[in-house]
C-alpha cells in the first residue's frame, strides 16, 4: 500500500489544439495510483475535442471546466501557450480551488503548458505538495517534483532557475509513464532484424497535418507492392475516409479506428513510421525501430538528439516531408535490413516502469513499505549514478567523481566476498529501488553506509532504509558503527532514531556505535 499520497488531484486538458497526450499519460499515472489505494480525480476543461468521457469511463471521477468563450489578452509573461488554457490564469484557479474543495489533496498534479508558479503557488493552499509534468521548460514553476519523461543531454541544465531548489526532477525516458501493458509485452520482446515484413503507421488519433495519409501514399508506391502494415486513425479525423478508400481491397494495408491501446501493434511490427513525442518510448520499450517524423516544434531537439543516438531515424519536419521522402525511407530500410542492435538500444534507454517510479516518489514517506534485496551485477549502473551524485560526493569523504572503471573494480571485488561485505538495495513494494545499504565487516565488527536515491531525498524514508536492512542483517554483527561527517544532520539524527551511540568525534566525522 502507498502510504503518503492519499488523495490526488490531476489538472490536465485535451483538446484540438493540445492533443491528447497530457491527458492520455495523466491517466496512465492515475491507474497505477489507484492500484495502490489512492484517490484520485481529475479536473479537465471542455474544449473542443476534450476526453472527459473517457476519464470518466475509466472510473475517475472528473470536475468539468466550463469553456470559456471570452477571448483573452495575454498578460505580460505570460506562457507561449497561455491561449490553450481558454480562460485567464486566475479563474482556472479559482475554479480549480473551488473543484478540490477545502478537503484539499496530498497532491496535485499539474501537466499543463499554459499553467505556470502563478497558477501553482496560488494552488499551495489546496495542497501538500505539486508535481509538474513539463518538456518546455519555458516557464516558471513552483513545484516539489518535476518530471519531464524526455531524452535531454542537458535535461537538468535546462530547469535550472525555473523550479525551486528543494525541488526533485524526474528527468528522462526511465520515468515515462507508459500503460502496464508495455512492460509486460516487454517480456515477449525479441529484437528486429532483416528486412521489415509488417510496418505500424501511427501519428495519434487526429493527424491534422495529414501524415497518415502520406504515409499510406508511400507504402501503396513501393515498387512490388506494399508490405503488410497496420494503419492506426481516428474516424473522426479529416483523411480518415479518404484513407479507407485509398486502401480498399488493398489486404496488405489494415485501416484500424481508435484502438484500446497501441501496444499490441508495436509488438507485432517490424519498423514504424510515426511522429514525435510520447510514442518514442512506447516503441523504444518493445524495441521498434522507427521513422519519425516531428509533428511540433518541441518535438524537433528530442527528435535529434535521439537520431544523434542511433535510436530513431527522422525524416524531418512535417511541413517539409513528402510521401515521396517517405518512400524513399522505407526502401532504404528494406534494401538495408534491420540490424538487431537497433532495436537492442531502444529497450535499452526504456523499460516501461516509469509510471511505477513516479507512483512511487509521489507515496514515499517516514511510513513506507520498503524491502531488501542482495545487490547484483545488474545493478552496477544504478550504484554508480547514485555514488556520483552530487550531494552524495559532498557529503562522503571523498568528494571527486568515481571513474566507471574504478566503480567496477570495487563493485565487483565486493560482490566476490560475501563475507567481508553484505550490499543491500532497498527497494518499494513496486520493486522501484530506493537507494543502498552498504555493511563491510572490519575486523569484529560492521561499518555501516548507505546513500537515497536523489529523487526519494527529502521525504524520510532514510530511517525505514537503514531499519530494514539492519533487520537483514540479523544478529551476524554484535557491533555495528558508522561515520558521518558533522554537518550531516539528517544521518545523525538517523542513527541517534535507531539507538546508534555516539562513540567518538573529530572536527571531521561523529563515530556512531550500536551493540
Amino acid at each position: 500500500m502507498m502510504q503518503g499520497a492519499r488523495q490526488v488531484v490531476i489538472r490536465a486538458d485535451a483538446s484540438r489544439s493540445i492533443g491528447t497526450g497530457h491527458v492520455m499519460r495523466c491517466l496512465t499515472l492515475a491507474r497505477i495510483l489507484r492500484g495502490h489505494n489512492v484517490l484520485v480525480r481529475f479536473v479537465c476543461r471542455e474544449h473542443e475535442g476534450h476526453l472527459c468521457d473517457l476519464v470518466e469511463a475509466a472510473g475517475f471521477e472528473v470536475a468539468r471546466l466550463a469553456k470559456d468563450s471570452t477571448d483573452h489578452e495575454p498578460y505580460p509573461g505570460a506562457p507561449a501557450h497561455a491561449a490553450w488554457l481558454g480562460t485567464s490564469w486566475e479563474d482556472d484557479a479559482w475554479l480549480t480551488e473551488a473543484a478540490i474543495g477545502v478537503q484539499g489533496a496530498d497532491w496535485i498534479i499539474v501537466d499543463h503548458y499554459a499553467l505556470d508558479a502563478r497558477w501553482q503557488r496560488r494552488l499551495r493552499g489546496r495542497t501538500r505538495r505539486i508535481m509538474v509534468i513539463d518538456d518546455l521548460a519555458d516557464r516558471e514553476h513552483d513545484c516539489d517534483v518535476l518530471l519531464d519523461q524526455n531524452f535531454f543531454a542537458d535535461g537538468r541544465d535546462r530547469y535550472c532557475g525555473i523550479v525551486p531548489e528543494h525541488a526533485t526532477l524526474l528527468l528522462g525516458p526511465s520515468y515515462s509513464l507508459l500503460a502496464p501493458d508495455y512492460e509486460v509485452l516487454r517480456r515477449r520482446t525479441s529484437p528486429r532484424q532483416g528486412a521489415p515484413e509488417k510496418i505500424l503507421v501511427s501519428f495519434g488519433g487526429a493527424d491534422h497535418q495529414g501524415l497518415t495519409r502520406r504515409a499510406v501514399e508511400a507504402l501503396l508506391s513501393l515498387e512490388g507492392g506494399p508490405p503488410s502494415a497496420d494503419v492506426i486513425l481516428s474516424s473522426a479525423a479529416a483523411d480518415f475516409a479518404a484513407i479507407r478508400e485509398m486502401v480498399a481491397g488493398n489486404e496488405a494495408i489494415r485501416l484500424h479506428d481508435r484502438v484500446a491501446s497501441l501496444a499490441p501493434f508495436v509488438l507485432n511490427a517490424d519498423l514504424a513510421i510515426g511522429a514525435g513525442g510520447a510514442t518514442h518510448w512506447e516503441r523504444m520499450c518493445l524495441g521498434l525501430p522507427a521513422l519519425v517524423i516531428t509533428m511540433a516544434e518541441n518535438q524537433r531537439q528530442i527528435a535529434r538528439q535521439l537520431a544523434d543516438q542511433n535510436l530513431i531515424r527522422w525524416l524531418g519536419d512535417a511541413a517539409h516531408v513528402s510521401s515521396a521522402n517517405i518512400r524513399d525511407a522505407v526502401e532504404a530500410v528494406m534494401r538495408e535490413g534491420l540490424d538487431p542492435l537497433w532495436s537492442s538500444r531502444c529497450m535499452a534507454l526504456v523499460d516501461g516502469l516509469g509510471a511505477q517510479r513516479v507512483a512511487a516518489v509521489l507515496g514515499a514517506g517516514p511510513a513506507m513499505d520498503v524491502s531488501v534485496r542482495h545487490a547484483e551485477l545488474s545493478d552496477e549502473g544504478l550504484l554508480l549514478e547514485w555514488a556520483n551524485d552530487p550531494l552524495t560526493r559532498a557529503n562522503g569523504y571523498n568528494p571527486a567523481a568515481i571513474k566507471p572503471e574504478d566503480h567496477a573494480r570495487w563493485f565487483r571485488a565486493r560482490l566476490r566476498n560475501p563475507l567481508g561485505c553484505r550490499l543491500f538495495i532497498v527497494e518499494t513494494i513496486g520493486s522501484v529501488p530506493v537507494g543502498q545499504v552498504r555493511f563491510d565487516d572490519r575486523g569484529g565488527e560492521w561499518e555501516v553506509s548507505y546513500s537515497v536515491a536523489p529523487e526519494f531525498r527529502g521525504r524520510g524514508v532514510g530511517r525505514p532504509m537503514m531499519e530494514a536492512a539492519l533487520r537483514e542483517l540479523g544478529y551476524e554483527a554484535s557491533t555495528i558503527i558508522g561515520q558521518v561527517k558533522p554537518g550531516n544532520v539528517a544521518s545523525r539524527r538517523i542513527f541517534e532514531a535507531l539507538g546508534f551511540m555516539l562513540r567518538s568525534s573529530d572536527p571531521t566525522r561523529l563515530v556512531f556505535e550500536r551493540r
